[in-house]
């Protein structure tokens, strides 16, 4: 077909034009051609509209007469802009009216002439390409994937039934179901139509009745990763199949593979018949042929060859995937078909009519297409569709989809609009609108505080009046900590205001000239909270220290209301997902405060995630670092955080946990056994208790992403190293990203099916054949929420299981408090696991490549994995780590040092560590052999230790560890410690392990040395400050990290840069040495938190006070990752001009090549003298 040009402007962009005006003189031809090309670029008026108009002017001039009459060129320029014959005659009659009708018949003439002169069969085809129906084509482009399913009818149902069952039953199911961007059931007449194909030699169009389908179910997606969702939700859809299929076999289409290259067809979602005569033609590539030789003859000659003609409404494309045969049968439902009976593609061709059908077949188009296709192709199965039901569209439930097809039919032809209001719609879905509040992470209403005058007073009247009861009291609450947790809002408000807070009416907790008193009543339902501050010099006044304010309602009192968060929920994460969900709604006031002090609403909102809540217990994670978990007493467990309502009401968000949870458990009970009173017990989910069996926990995790997922994908194959409750456990099936497992839990078997998505990030386990439950269990890896890199992710694991027969209740009554348990254990050793692979514990390269593409097992335990730990935990011993120490063991260890006392838990492993620290200087162990031997190792080994005095004492010695999972569940070691205390007990240097047969000695391997050399964790550590007290002390032996002096040198060197850098007043630089959460402080003043708040420091000290300018060096001292300098700093005074030197000690804490710590230590007097 030949295709004309349409031109942006007819006069300028036409050298055909502009040459014949030439040709009648050269100067008249530029200056018409510049003068009408203005006239033709006005913008308001297309050009093929503008010729015509010219036409017109023709007509009405009479200038189709004479030679070289501009008549013949203004029809060839509304010809080449899309006009017609029929178009420019139609202009002509109009033109009768108003010119009159002999001026008119002289040019019909001149037109007649014109086109028989031209043989005007390439403006003909202009014509038609302006002229063509619309083309709908591009609504398709975002279905980029698509799975096309061919579907038989089950035996024992009419055709009737069939069509209704999977239309309006069937498809809405489907249509539900997650990641679909277009979904279109078509069903066909089952009737053979090859008799209507014009039979192309060497092409088969006879097709085995067996093999003959009733219809296409065919699904669209926007992406691989909605595909696999799709997949991954489809259990319910499998589990419906048997009601009506016999056969579904699918076929997947790759990226672009699915294509709609014409459609004149309005209606992209129909419900039911159209009004066009459509096929779907499936093709079997022709042997010998290869699939892309198939393919690139479909998609470079056929296809294109049919889109030339008018006659088709509509073509699209598919290349089809091999079939995973791998893919289980459902229940009487086959999915697998021989290779010799799949197809290769299929295209979906439509017509206006049958007419239009048989122009096609005796088209050129048609000739052009089928000319070479019998090379390519060997058999043509072409089905006439009966109708066509749309249930998703644009990613959006479908009329039909929400309520199926009969049911929109009917809602559309009686024009029911009230049916598609979204309240309704919400309503007939069985689900609510999904709005994004924060309700479901809430059990309610957990208490009411009130601010009390008088504490012995108020706890006769709540507890003798009222007959409430005590559940947890708590006195002399003080310090930093409780002050920001309280009152961070006010005092940043004051601050604001220009108010020092010491002068506001805030209590002062901080500096324990206030204490705070609290006791929590309950009364079944909720609980009471007084709340008391008096002076912390007296135990038990009789009158609070703060006033009084008005009761009426006419003023706002000193109550609060206090929401109790689920115990599943990260405090530290709903607090920030609280301030951004209030702050997009406008709720600006809705702010909550810090654990640690702020000097500024800027520094409040860069304080790092884990500053959010006040945490009453000791974790890894924990702001209150200094108070050991034994001080927390009745209220362990507790957690808060303050925060102020949109009206300025004062808010409190806590949760319940560990031992606070039992008293008021207790408190509960003990209130209804005396009031005659019953409540529910505060569990979460206690409604379905009986019902289900449902555990959820997440953790925050220190490591990348990558090596979280990787562990989850470990999990899968060594349940047993994360759940201690999985039992025999065995893989039955592997199919692509899914598989079937095997194990027993607590004494039941389960047999689940395991799918993963990478993309995102969820581990589903769900329930097969199980006598008792139904229901999944989720395992996921979860992005931080924020763009801040320093956010750790979250892994977290939610099982949800519902019983559906009485067996099942009573066993879910039974096992939920093992489950629960079980769940936060696995969740817990995920995370240890990950942070230990992400500091090089287990490389990661051991877990990817045994877990290549996220489908193979790994060995049930990595070669060395054990005895590495046993490096990593000396490591830490020998840095004097004892934090680090512990988080080598499990929660209920078993550690024997000698003859010492049994430790039974971490908190006790940790006190001996550091009573033992505290007295030696540093400590080594050389290696002589270590067996691993199923989950125990030995470890025979020499111990050396440099005693306080300079004195050095090496004693022979045995480890034996016990390993659960990647955790040690005991530790024993055996050797007679007595002499590093005592140096009057002789040790003969012959005691030394290393000494064999005829005294001779062998050679130290020097183990621990080259673990600290080599090792990547160690290495890693060693920057981070964690190098061996060997290294500083005692022997001094150096670390042999060649990158150990370069890093050094690379840190002095930023220090000096950024004294260079405050000397000149260049505070974005000065920022750039600084880490997010820089600690500044100078002599005894305030602390400063974060590099904004340190340069505004400066800056105001420059303004107001005194500018530094020079300073001269005393002395450099360099440990790893602590720079300190002894200096003379020299001051310019603002007002006086004086120049001041002080002496003075700077102390730097390095963090790679930027200051995490920063203190000065001077005296400042000479700056007021």
């Amino acid at each position: 077909m030949t295709h004309v040009r349409v031109y942006q402007n007819a006069v300028s962009d036409d050298l055909e034009l502009q040459a014949g005006l030439k040709s009648i003189n050269p100067k008249f031809g530029d200056f018409v051609t510049r003068v009408a090309s203005e006239a033709w670029g006005l913008p308001l008026i297309d050009q093929k509209t503008k010729a015509l108009i010219a036409i017109a002017v023709d007509v009405a001039n009479q200038n189709h007469k004479g030679p070289g009459n501009p008549f013949t060129a203004h029809v060839d320029m509304a010809l080449k802009q899309g006009a017609t014959q029929e178009e420019i005659a139609e202009v002509l009659l109009f033109m009768c009216t108003y010119a009159g009708f002999n001026k008119v018949a002289g040019c019909f003439g001149k037109l007649k002439e014109f086109f028989e002169q031209n043989n005007h069969e390439p403006r003909r085809a202009a014509m038609k390409a302006a002229t063509k129906k619309a083309d709908y084509a591009i609504r398709d482009r975002n279905g980029k994937v698509a799975f096309y399913v061919l579907l038989w009818k089950r035996k024992g149902i009419s055709s009737e039934l069939f069509d209704e069952y999977w239309r309006n039953v069937h498809g809405p199911l489907c249509a539900r179901l997650p990641g679909q961007h277009q979904y279109w059931q078509f069903h066909l007449d089952r009737d053979h139509k090859g008799s209507l194909w014009p039979d192309v030699p060497g092409i088969d169009y006879i097709c085995d009745r067996e093999d003959l389908f009733d219809g296409i179910a065919e699904l669209t997606f926007e992406s691989e990763s909605d595909r696999q969702d799709f997949f991954q939700s489809s259990d319910l859809l499998m589990a419906d199949e048997h009601n009506l299929f016999s056969k579904a076999i699918g076929y997947n289409t790759g990226f672009g593979n699915s294509i709609t290259l014409i459609d004149g067809i309005p209606i992209g979602e129909p419900n039911g018949k159209l009004d066009a005569l459509k096929f779907h033609v499936l093709l079997k590539k022709a042997d010998g042929v290869s699939v892309a030789d198939f393919r690139q003859h479909l998609t470079a000659n056929f296809a294109p060859a049919i889109v030339e003609t008018d006659a088709v409404l509509k073509l699209r494309l598919h290349l089809f995937d091999e079939i995973d045969n791998s893919r289980p049968d459902a229940a009487g439902v086959s999915h697998s078909e021989p290779l010799d009976k799949q197809y290769q593609a299929a295209f979906e061709i439509a017509f206006a009519n049958p007419l239009e059908m048989e122009a096609f077949f005796a088209s050129l188009e048609y000739a052009a297409a089928f000319k070479d296709l019998a090379k390519y192709v060997k058999q043509i199965l072409p089905l006439q569709e009966r109708s066509a039901y749309t249930f998703v569209y644009d990613s959006k439930l479908t009329l039909a989809g929400q309520c199926s097809s009969k049911v929109a039919d009917l809602i559309v032809k009686v024009g029911a609009t009230n049916q598609l209001k979204p309240d309704i719609v919400s309503l007939m879905n069985g689900k609510q609108v999904v709005k994004s509040g924060l309700g479901h992470y809430l059990q309610g209403v957990q208490h009411l505080g009130v601010t009390v005058q008088d504490m012995t007073q108020s706890l006769e009247f709540y507890t003798e009046v009222l007959g409430g009861v005590v559940v947890v009291a708590e006195n002399n609450l003080t310090g930093d900590g409780m002050q920001n947790t309280l009152f961070q809002k006010e005092e940043l408000d004051a601050l604001a205001q220009g108010v020092d807070p010491k002068n506001s009416d805030i209590p002062s907790l901080r500096d324990a000239k206030e204490a705070l008193d609290i006791k929590f009543i309950s009364f079944g339902n909720t609980c009471v909270e007084l709340i008391y501050f008096r002076d912390a010099s007296t135990q038990n006044p009789h009158n609070s220290s703060v006033d009084r304010i008005p009761s009426h309602i006419g003023h706002v009192n000193a109550m609060h209301l206090s929401f109790h968060v689920k115990d599943d929920v990260d405090l530290n994460l709903f607090a920030q997902t609280l301030e951004e969900e209030c702050q997009k709604r406008g709720m600006k006031n809705v702010v909550c405060n810090r654990v640690i002090r702020v000097k500024s609403e800027e520094e409040r909102r860069k304080v790092a995630l884990k500053y959010n809540s006040n945490k009453f217990w000791h974790e890894p994670d924990s702001s209150d670092v200094e108070q050991p978990e034994e001080d927390f007493g009745d209220l362990e467990g507790w957690a808060l955080f303050y925060c102020k309502g949109p009206n300025g009401e004062q808010l409190e968000f806590n949760q319940a946990t560990r031992t606070v949870k039992g008293h008021f458990a207790k408190a509960q009970e003990e209130y209804g056994m005396l009031n005659n009173a019953s409540f529910t017990v505060l569990e979460p989910k206690s409604s379905q208790q009986s019902e289900r069996v449902y555990a959820t926990f997440s953790s925050p995790v220190n490591a990348s992403w990558s090596t979280v997922w990787n562990v989850l994908l470990d999990k899968i194959e060594n349940p047993r190293r994360y759940n201690p409750e999985a039992q025999d456990y065995k893989i039955l099936e592997r199919h692509g990203n899914s598989l079937l497992r095997e194990m027993k839990v607590l004494n039941i078997t389960v047999e689940e099916k395991i799918t993963w998505n990478e993309q995102t990030g969820e581990i589903k386990h769900t329930l097969v054949n199980n006598p008792l439950f139904i229901g999944q269990a989720i395992n996921a890896v979860i992005r931080p929420a924020s763009n801040n890199s320093h956010e750790p992710v979250v892994v977290s694991y939610t099982l949800d299981w519902e019983a559906y027969n009485e067996e099942g209740r009573k066993m879910a009554q039974t096992i939920q408090a093992s489950i629960t348990q079980a769940v936060k254990q696995a969740v817990l050793n995920t995370k240890t696991v990950a942070e230990q692979q992400s500091n090089g514990s287990h490389t990661n390269s051991q877990i990817t490549g045994a877990i290549a593409n996220g489908s193979k097992p790994t060995a049930e335990k990595f070669p060395g994995t054990t005895t590495d730990l046993v490096k990593c935990l000396f490591s830490r011993g020998e840095a004097f780590d004892s934090e680090g120490f512990i988080t080598f063991f499990t929660d209920t260890p078993v550690y024997q040092f000698g003859n010492f006392d049994v430790c039974l838990d971490k908190a006790a492993i940790k006190k001996s560590a550091d009573a033992f620290f505290s007295q030696i200087s540093a400590v080594y162990h050389e290696i002589k052999m270590m067996w691993e031997i199923a989950d125990v190792v030995f470890v025979e080994m020499d111990v050396t230790y440099w005693r306080k005095d300079g004195s050095v004492i090496t004693l022979p010695c045995c480890d034996i560890f016990r390993v659960e999972g990647d955790k040690f569940s005991e530790l024993r070691i055996f050797m007679d410690v007595n002499p590093v205390f005592n140096p009057s007990i002789p040790v003969p240097d012959s005691a030394s392990v290393f000494t064999i047969s005829e005294g001779k000695r062998l050679a130290t391997p020097n183990t621990m040395r080259l673990h600290f050399a080599e090792h990547p964790e160690a290495q890693e550590r060693v920057k981070n400050g964690f190098a061996p007290k060997w290294s500083i002390t005692g022997p001094k032996w150096p670390v042999d990290s060649p990158s150990a002096d370069e890093k050094s040198a690379a840190q002095l060197k930023a220090v000096g840069e950024l004294a260079q850098a405050v000397t000149a007043q260049d505070w974005e630089k000065v920022k750039s040495y600084l880490t997010d959460d820089i600690f500044y402080k100078v002599g005894s003043g305030e602390v400063v938190y974060g590099p904004q708040a340190v340069v505004d420091f400066f800056a105001r000290t420059f303004r107001t006070t005194a500018i530094f300018y020079s300073h001269d060096v005393r002395k450099v001292w360099q440990e790893p990752d602590i720079i300190t300098i002894e200096m003379d700093a020299k001051y310019e005074m603002v007002h006086s001009k004086k120049h001041v030197t002080i002496a003075c000690c700077d102390v730097y804490r390095m963090r790679g090549n930027k200051v995490s710590e920063w203190r000065v230590y001077a005296d400042m007097s000479p700056w007021q003298s």
